[in-house]
């Protein structure tokens, strides 16, 4: 039965939920381009305007030259510097959250019997001096082949070591398979599937490195899909900023793989579409800026139900779901509470007063009093949030919520949620 296991289709050895996958890497890149950086192998340094950048060689090849190099028409999604993303549709946007957050969700029909729904999920962290960058990345695939269905999950990350004794650093890549199940789903008569049925092969994800670039890639054939991903380095004394090569990721789709694409079934997030709508348009219809709306579809859009186990921003989420009760009322919240996570004094000073083990949480923390407190409508809560915020951050509050008039969120009946706070 398609239950048994199915190893013949899993690339790598990542066939059991909960496997775990290591990569080492201490490729030297390409060429030396500016103090700290290299460029890729397929990509060379040019002079502009006094500036070193890294293009790529290929005329036909386009991209981050100290990322990746893709065919020019190829649809990526770019997640990358501290960070921000260049989405489907070509335009930028800034991710300031440190909660989980989803990128893409599409529907692919490659065939009347087939189809597949893929979500891409990620999450950055705060590093020093308050930049964030790329730390994970989630990859859900489930696939259903007439009567039978495959589900799987691969979770990303990794880390950047200093190498003893070498002008080059080391590299951990890490693949984790967090769940694979194959599945009968039966209609009429009773559905008994080979173990050497082969159908959901090319629909499954296989893992590999890139051993000079220091990239973890992982395909899916039958897609055309290939995330790239180079991880930040966890250690506060290697600074993400002048690693030779940058951290952040890829999402690519072969130009003629887009046509499986549903758009009607697929949902809009942040990643857009090729053809639109952009981010920019729907701002628009919400008469908002679009980086608020940025906001709210990383807040809209966050989880924790695919390899993320992070109770403050789950809380957060519910917060904003349920506890906001109006369009309006959640963005009134992320006009104000986004400048914890976005305004850069703050977080140049939080992360320069404190530990990482301190400041992330307290963070989070900080960012839920507020979601609470304007969407529950609670001065009570917002004026212990004003006096709070500087005691124990030791930094000035970002000015939107120094301006805050607490008294004028009050109403009548404060829904303060299931919330608790806890600074560290």
């Amino acid at each position: 039965m398609i239950s048994r296991l199915f190893l013949a289709v899993f690339g790598l050895g990542l066939a059991l939920a909960q496997q775990e996958y290591r990569l080492y890497t201490n490729g030297p890149g390409g060429e030396q381009c500016s103090k700290h950086h290299v460029c890729l192998k397929e990509a060379h340094c040019v002079d502009k305007m006094g500036v070193p950048m890294c293009e790529c060689t290929d005329p036909k090849m386009s991209g981050n030259g100290k990322l990746q190099c893709l065919p020019s028409q190829d649809h990526n999604v770019w997640i990358q510097n501290d960070p921000h993303m260049k989405n489907f549709h070509r335009e930028f946007a800034s991710l300031h959250t440190p909660c989980p957050y989803r990128v893409l969700n599409l529907v692919f029909r490659p065939d009347k019997d087939i189809e597949i729904f893929l979500d891409l999920f990620a999450q950055n962290e705060l590093f020093h001096e308050g930049h964030y960058f790329l730390s994970k990345l989630t990859m859900s695939t489930t696939v259903y082949l007439a009567n039978d269905m495959m589900k799987q999950v691969m979770q990303f990350e990794g880390d950047v070591h200093s190498a003893d004794n070498s002008q080059f650093l080391n590299y951990t890549l890490l693949a984790r398979s967090l769940d694979t199940t194959l599945s009968e789903q039966p209609k009429g008569m009773y559905n008994v599937v080979s173990t050497n049925d082969t159908r959901f092969e090319e629909y499954t994800m296989t893992v590999d490195k890139d051993a000079v670039d220091n990239l973890l890639l992982v395909s899916i054939k039958g897609l055309g899909i290939t995330l790239f991903f180079r991880p930040p380095n966890e250690d506060a004394s290697l600074d993400n900023m002048f690693l030779p090569l940058v951290p952040g990721a890829v999402f690519n789709i072969k130009r003629e793989n887009w046509g499986m694409v549903d758009e009607a079934r697929s949902e809009f997030d942040i990643a857009s579409f090729p053809d639109g709508p952009s981010l920019k348009d729907k701002a628009t219809e919400l008469q908002v800026s679009k980086p608020l709306y940025v906001q709210y579809l990383l807040l809209a859009n966050s989880t924790t139900e695919i390899g993320y186990d992070d109770s403050v921003c789950y809380e957060t989420h519910r917060i904003f779901k349920d506890v906001c009760q109006t369009e309006e009322d959640k963005l009134s919240m992320l006009a104000v509470c986004n400048s914890i996570y976005s305004d850069p004094a703050f977080l140049y000073c939080l992360t320069e007063q404190h530990s990482m083990e301190e400041y992330r949480p307290m963070h989070k923390a900080f960012f839920q009093m507020c979601a609470n407190s304007l969407c529950s409508k609670s001065s009570t809560i917002c004026e212990k949030m004003q006096q709070d915020m500087p005691k124990v951050t030791g930094c000035h509050l970002p000015s939107k919520i120094q301006e805050l008039d607490c008294n004028s969120i009050k109403g009548a009946t404060a829904r303060t949620g299931r919330g608790r706070f806890y600074f560290y």
